[in-house]
């Protein structure tokens, strides 16, 4: 694959040369001379012997001076094993192609980056960015669109799942370089066989499961994110179809309703409850189901003599739960042009190779955004990764520039009120629509 990538570069950098030609030869900066066709004078005197002219050469030979190196910046946050792994890809890439060099540059937080670049502290050609810096980026009109870089085939190979989150006025702005945060379900094996795979399903499992202090089901209650996969599978979500927030009364009150219903005092499934307790009862065998994010995977697989299984979250009437879906990207900055604009296309053709993707999900447990990745028997023989990858791709983001802090804000004090017997779910949902205005 490289070599291929190799001869399409060296194909372009030879059409980039065959124009050139068309002009008048810039000559170089001093100290290189440009050669000329005037052989330099020999001021050293010759002996009288000597002095019979002899036949000199009329041309200076000229040499064809070596391709210059190209170099890109490249900013990421990365925590540092994953920088450091970064730094590893950079070195294969120059490796591959020597007439590109990459900077890599670290900063802390997309705040710091975008008060850095605003004032004209720093300068990238690339920048390894979450969704909030992104949409600052886009928002301020220093991100490129990617089809102005590379063909519909390239972007194609990517699933649509992990495209949607740097999506805006039919444009891509970022390159996903892997997309997670969604939630799950995990279940304990000592009393669950077979995971649920309706909600219906779940809620006759967590009844047969649910008495005294034991628990069929636990959730984080209070945040919004909990209520997300619901909202998607009864036809609603935080924004309408031109990205801008919306939340539908109706979908909201549906979806309020199935949530309330497993919170129910006297017949419910779930305790009203924090996080930390959702996640002690199941770790002490007091809760059968709990739904969490991917991030526990990680930190289940390292707990011992605890038989636990994961599933994707259950349907609701045969439509799929929607969780939220987070992800990562690489950003170009518009101003990247020329030799620079291959280096670029050249560098995140090479990161997001479905080999590299597959490497780190192996070393850090990231999920790939390449279709093929996704298709490996890596992720597809592995019984905990085809899940997370079949959940995540069932999941949804909100569009680039959609603040999602601000859209689960406006949910939070309404849920809570509903919960907490203030409200009715129709009273929240119509609480949760009118703070977003």
């Amino acid at each position: 694959m490289i070599k291929l990538k190799l001869v399409h570069l060296l194909f372009l950098m030879s059409l980039l040369v065959l124009l050139a030609a068309c002009v008048p030869p810039t000559p170089p900066p001093s100290p290189t001379p440009w050669p000329t066709d005037t052989p330099t004078p020999d001021t050293t005197t010759a002996p009288a012997a000597l002095a019979t002219p002899r036949p000199t050469a009329t041309r200076t030979p000229t040499l064809t001076p070596p391709p210059a190196v190209v170099t890109i910046r490249v900013w990421e946050s990365l925590p540092e094993a994953q920088a450091a792994r970064l730094t590893e890809d950079v070195t294969a890439f120059q490796a591959a192609f020597p007439q590109f060099q990459v900077e890599v540059q670290h900063y802390d937080s997309s705040e710091e980056f975008m008060t850095s670049l605003t004032a004209g502290q720093l300068e990238f050609e690339v920048v390894l960015a979450a969704a909030p810096l992104l949409s600052n980026l886009w928002a301020t009109e220093q991100a490129a669109p990617l089809a102005d870089y590379f063909p519909p085939s390239f972007l194609d190979a990517f699933a649509g799942a992990t495209l949607a989150g740097a999506s805006r006025d039919n444009q891509l702005w970022g390159l996903p370089d892997t997309t997670g945060f969604h939630l799950l379900l995990f279940y304990n094996r000592a009393l669950i066989d077979t995971p649920p795979g309706s909600v219906a399903d779940m809620v006759d499992q967590a009844e047969s499961l649910t008495e005294d202090t034991q628990w069929g089901l636990g959730l984080n209650s209070y945040d919004p994110i909990w209520l997300l996969p619901w909202l998607g599978a009864v036809g609603g979500w935080l924004t309408d179809e031109t990205g801008e927030p919306s939340l539908d009364p109706a979908a909201v009150e549906a979806a309020l309703e199935l949530y309330l219903g497993w919170h129910n005092q006297t017949r419910g499934i779930a305790p009203r409850q924090t996080y930390e307790a959702m996640r002690q009862g199941f770790l002490d065998g007091k809760t059968a189901m709990i739904i969490d994010g991917e991030w526990a995977v990680s930190e289940l697989s390292q707990v011992e003599n605890f038989d636990w299984g994961l599933a994707r979250l259950p349907d609701v009437e045969g439509q799929p739960a929607t969780p939220l879906i987070l992800g990562r990207y690489w950003a170009i900055n518009p101003t990247v042009t020329g030799d620079r604009a291959l280096a670029v296309t050249a560098f995140l053709e090479h990161v997001t190779e479905p080999e590299r993707q597959l490497a780190w999900t192996t070393q850090f447990g990231l999920l790939p955004t390449r279709r093929e990745a996704l298709d490996d028997p890596q992720i597809t023989n592995d019984p905990v990764l085809r899940v997370d990858a079949a959940q995540m791709l069932a999941g949804r983001s909100a569009p680039l520039g959609a603040n999602v802090n601000t859209l689960l804000d406006a949910m939070r004090e309404p849920l809570r009120a509903a919960l907490d017997g203030q409200m009715t779910a129709q009273e929240a949902a119509a609480a949760m629509t009118a703070n977003l205005k």
